[in-house]
């Protein structure tokens, strides 16, 4: 679904300073669960449980490929990294994971070095999954359309993806991936600072830049 605001004034060029920072950890594992959201999460705010006090603080799902075993299980390589998006104030804190086990329903994953990585003012950002708190797509569009405009006072484009599921504690969260589109520099850096939605800890509603709008845009556009 692709949707175009109007009726706000046009965007006026701004400037806009980002308070978080994108965190790359190297890692060393072999296998993850391939539910691994909330036991990431958890696992981290074992370490550092004041994660949970900035509701921007985010940990960006984890991706590995299908194992033949299955067990509900992913392979890691030696490329995949851990993101995660904190205040730039608490990047020296960060240094206390370097080095820790991350024990996840079994599978242990060892956290290395890390690298700051600032954001980049794209016009096309993408987040994986958004989590408005609505199952439905319709109303999770009104949701967005919401907070673009109520918080963000932002006009751009936006394609909804396919509903996806992920499991925590509390139970099923249902949301989309999303695409905003056409975002002036100063609100890109703003939305990838804040994210949009909830849940940031078990990977929701965190932007990153995107080149094309191709790769998720309907098939007939």
């Amino acid at each position: 679904m692709s949707w175009v605001g109007a009726g706000w004034p046009e965007n006026k060029p701004e400037e806009y300073t980002p308070l978080m920072i994108d965190l790359q950890f190297d890692l060393v594992g072999t296998t993850i669960p391939t539910e691994n959201a909330q036991l990431l999460a958890d696992a981290l705010q074992g370490l550092l449980p004041w994660l949970a006090d900035d509701t921007r603080i985010g940990v960006q799902h984890l991706k590995g490929a299908e194992t033949n075993s299955g067990d509900a299980s992913l392979n890691l390589n030696r490329r995949s990294k851990l993101f995660l998006r904190v205040p730039k104030a608490r990047v020296d804190d960060m240094q206390q994971l370097v080095g820790q086990t991350l024990d996840l329903a079994g599978h242990a994953l060892q956290l290395g070095r890390f690298k700051t990585r600032e954001f980049s003012a794209f016009a096309n950002i993408y987040a994986h999954f958004v989590d408005t708190g609505s199952t439905g797509e319709e109303q999770f569009v009104q949701d967005v359309m919401r907070e673009l405009d109520g918080h963000f006072h932002l006009r751009c484009g936006f394609i909804c993806g396919k509903q996806q599921t992920l499991q925590s504690t509390s139970g099923p969260i249902h949301g989309y991936s999303l695409m905003l589109h056409d975002v002036p520099p100063h609100k890109s850096l703003q939305i990838q600072d804040e994210g949009l939605g909830r849940n940031r800890l078990l990977g929701c509603g965190i932007f990153i830049p995107h080149k094309s709008i191709a790769p998720v845009a309907p098939a007939n556009h």
